[in-house]
């Protein structure tokens, strides 16, 4: 018994001692729950602090974007209100140009119809004089008598004075006042007269070309790849040239030399042909991209794309003084567009691909694939005339009196067309020429005397249009297919570009 109430009174001491345990336990657990309840009291308030900033945030951004959107909304209102205003500056400026020219043609008939009166008034006088009949004194006739030889020397030396036997009283002609003032006004009118509206600007007239001799100065690499055209401006003092790595750019010729002005950029592919307005301040290129770009050059800016065409465009020439541009592509049309709306205000459907175009007037000149060159006529967009030829076409130039077509072909032949007649009046041939590519570029002088295109093999060759003889081949300083050729307006310089960047300014000294 008492063995029994030792081991119970071990047993209430050992669970004495795991309750104490126990409870000590329980305290810091609640210890701990207090800690933690007021932990979570904390993070609870730091939530809602944290929803109330991010509620704030939210309608701060909301409010931005409203202000974002009003604002988006404001430019592209006054966006399109500076594209309305610039073209109807434009507009304004061809009227007031159109306004200016009538004046000037308004004036001109005002003052030239005193001349015309003045005119009609000396028709009837010579009307009246022609019916008036001339006595002539029988004493005017003498025998013909035969003169020894020393008479004859001694008569060839006398100046010989014509009427001279005429007396003053043999021609009977009545008085008429206005009869010789007629003839004093319009002579001196006649001496005063002023032309209103020609242009007498020397660059507008090309000097005697000079035939290329030698490489003046060679450009490695022009482009960051193949150089496609190339083009002189009309003053002959900046150099254009367009590449496969969709620049144009810009090249002040000084002392011989190319140095780089500024490049134009926008195209998304490479450049196909470019080409000056007359006055020098605008140029226009055609690109693989499907569309032709027009730069100012005041500020070398992109003026306008001329986006419309279904397939790369081979060509891009202005029309009737820069107003309107012309391009042709490979879609199978020709586009007419109008530049101050940037518009396409007609379209020709053509039976092939077309490489190259040529303006003159209302006449548009097109080269195809289908080895033949078709005229059109602008205005009602009907084909006037069609020219075969034995291969692609691959470029047209026209010369400066929009007289005679310069073509070249994959059949390694050019040809110079007679416009007037449409008949053929040169084939140019060469041993050892041949046409590199469907895009390789002739071109004529700007006298028209000479035919200047490169060959595949890198020469340059240069024919007399006047007897078609080859007038010079230039060996050695191309080393692949040259692309493109361009002749100064000055007669001065020649260029030439090729397909491994290289460009080469010629000279004939």
């Amino acid at each position: 018994m008492y063995q029994a109430n030792g081991e119970l009174a071990q047993e209430v001491f050992d669970l004495s001692k795991q309750r104490k345990h126990r409870e000590v336990e329980l305290e810091v657990s609640q210890n701990r729950l207090v800690e933690l309840k007021a932990k979570l009291s904390e993070l609870e308030g730091e939530r809602e602090r944290l929803l109330a900033q991010f509620g704030e945030l939210e309608k701060a951004n909301s409010r931005l974007k409203e202000e974002y959107d009003s604002l988006q909304q404001l430019y592209r209102s006054q966006w399109e209100q500076l594209l309305k205003q610039e073209v109807e500056g434009t507009e304004l400026i061809q009227s007031m140009i159109d306004i200016k020219a009538q004046a000037a043609r308004d004036l001109n008939y005002r003052n030239e119809k005193p001349k015309r009166v003045k005119e009609k008034n000396l028709e009837k006088d010579l009307a009246i004089v022609s019916r008036v009949p001339l006595s002539l004194d029988a004493e005017v006739f003498h025998p013909v008598q035969k003169l020894s030889p020393e008479a004859a020397t001694h008569q060839e030396t006398k100046i010989f004075k014509p009427f001279r036997s005429f007396r003053s009283s043999s021609l009977s002609i009545p008085p008429h006042p206005r009869l010789f003032q007629s003839f004093k006004d319009l002579f001196r009118k006649r001496a005063n007269t002023s032309f209103i509206g020609v242009d007498c600007n020397p660059m507008n007239f090309c000097s005697v070309a000079r035939v290329p001799a030698r490489v003046r100065f060679s450009l490695q690499e022009a482009h960051d790849g193949e150089v496609n055209a190339v083009k002189f401006s009309p003053n002959s003092k900046i150099l254009a040239t367009g590449g496969s790595d969709r620049k144009v750019k810009l090249w002040d010729i000084v002392g011989g030399m190319l140095q780089t002005v500024k490049t134009l950029e926008g195209s998304n592919d490479g450049v196909t042909s470019i080409e000056f307005d007359p006055s020098g301040l605008q140029l226009l290129a055609g690109s693989y991209d499907n569309t032709a770009r027009l730069w100012s050059l005041k500020d070398c800016e992109l003026k306008h794309t001329l986006s419309g065409h279904s397939a790369k465009v081979t060509a891009a020439k202005f029309k009737f003084y820069c107003r309107e541009a012309v391009t042709g592509s490979h879609d199978r049309t020709i586009k007419v567009w109008d530049l101050s709306k940037a518009a396409c205000v007609s379209s020709i459907a053509l039976p092939s691909r077309c490489s190259d175009i040529v303006c003159s007037d209302h006449l548009i000149i097109s080269g195809h694939f289908d080895e033949k060159v078709r005229l059109w006529d602008s205005r009602s967009a009907m084909k006037t005339d069609e020219i075969p030829l034995q291969g692609k076409v691959t470029s047209l130039d026209i010369n400066s009196e929009r007289t005679q077509l310069l073509s070249c072909s994959r059949d390694d032949l050019l040809k110079v067309v007679d416009l007037r007649m449409n008949e053929t009046r040169q084939e140019l041939r060469a041993e050892g020429f041949k046409c590199g590519s469907d895009w390789t570029k002739a071109i004529f002088s700007p006298d028209g005397s000479y035919a200047a295109v490169g060959s595949a093999d890198g020469v340059l060759y240069v024919w007399d249009t006047l007897t078609g003889n080859l007038e010079t081949s230039l060996v050695g300083q191309h080393r692949s297919s040259i692309n493109a050729v361009s002749w100064s307006l000055s007669g001065e310089y020649v260029v030439s570009v090729d397909r491994s960047r290289l460009a080469n300014l010629w000279t004939d000294c």
